[in-house]
């Protein structure tokens, strides 16, 4: 089974969150935590959001994360990158089959479609 990680889960929750709230519509950790979200674990998941330029924090009254973009400029492989690092369903380096493998060809042709459909979606693609 192909499943995304507990941390890109949680990273595409806060964005469809901040994605119905638009661009400059903020939410805090403690709104997270009070909808279920881990504060600590969602502190870990902004942090390369920010980095990435995706998102932006503001401190104190009023303050938390928004989208530095609108939620239609922003595609889901590049948040997800922001989140996860490269977008690899299989990784080939390291393989104990190396050169034998039969099915590096079609790894890398995966890979590169699964690459370009997430490139097709946008945050907006989420809260519709």
């Amino acid at each position: 089974m192909f499943t995304l990680t507990k941390r890109a889960d949680y990273g595409l929750s806060l964005l469809s969150i901040l994605a119905e709230k638009g661009r400059g519509g903020r939410v805090s950790l403690k709104e997270l935590g009070e909808m279920g979200m881990p504060r600590a674990f969602m502190a870990k998941i902004v942090t390369p959001l920010i980095e990435a330029g995706i998102l932006n924090s503001k401190e104190g009254r009023g303050g938390g994360f928004a989208l530095n973009y609108d939620p239609k400029e922003i595609q889901i492989k590049e948040a997800l990158e922001a989140i996860e690092g490269e977008v690899e369903p299989v990784s080939c380096g390291g393989c104990p089959a190396g050169d034998c493998c039969n099915q590096q060809d079609f790894m890398e042709r995966l890979t590169k479609d699964i690459n370009k459909l997430l490139e097709k979606y946008t945050l907006e693609d989420l809260i519709k």
